[in-house]
């Protein structure tokens, strides 16, 4: 029978886990292009302690999870780093056969978003509550409803 792997505490690491030689484990996996990803952390699981000196974030176990959710509901996992934006260029980008005035009237809306800072935020910062704020700013800058 083959043996389990285990980290340096002697605990079984599941498939895709690993454990640098620094103590550091890691976490690989493929994204929705095809392409192999890895994400680090300090901790295996919740309980564990940060060594010392080193940057307190969750654990793997923790950031698999949020992962595998990601990727089962389709979301690309790098995606979440991309601006407002971005993904409205992305957006854009998808819808090609346009009218000369919708495309005139996309690209002054994507100039607002680059002059406002809620277009350099990336999106999984982004709440609702931020997009009613973003609609009142515009309303006070004199815009007119069909542009917001």
């Amino acid at each position: 029978m083959m043996e389990k792997r285990r980290d340096s505490k002697g605990r079984i690491l599941r498939t895709g886990e690993s454990q640098r030689k620094d103590g550091r484990y890691a976490y690989k996996y493929i994204n929705a292009l095809g392409e192999p990803k890895f994400e680090y952390a300090w901790k295996l699981v919740p309980t564990d302690k940060t060594p010392a000196g080193k940057r307190d974030d969750i654990s793997l176990r923790e950031k698999e999870q949020a992962i595998q959710k990601d990727l089962n509901d389709g979301i690309d996992t790098v995606g979440k780093k991309m601006t407002v934006c971005q993904l409205y260029a992305k957006k854009n980008s998808h819808r090609k056969n346009i009218k000369r005035n919708t495309e005139k009237g996309r690209k002054y809306l994507m100039d607002i978003l680059k002059k406002d800072p809620l277009g350099a935020r990336s999106i999984d910062t982004v709440k609702q509550s931020d997009a009613k704020e973003w609609c009142i700013r515009m309303n006070e800058n004199g815009y007119a409803y069909k542009t917001i």
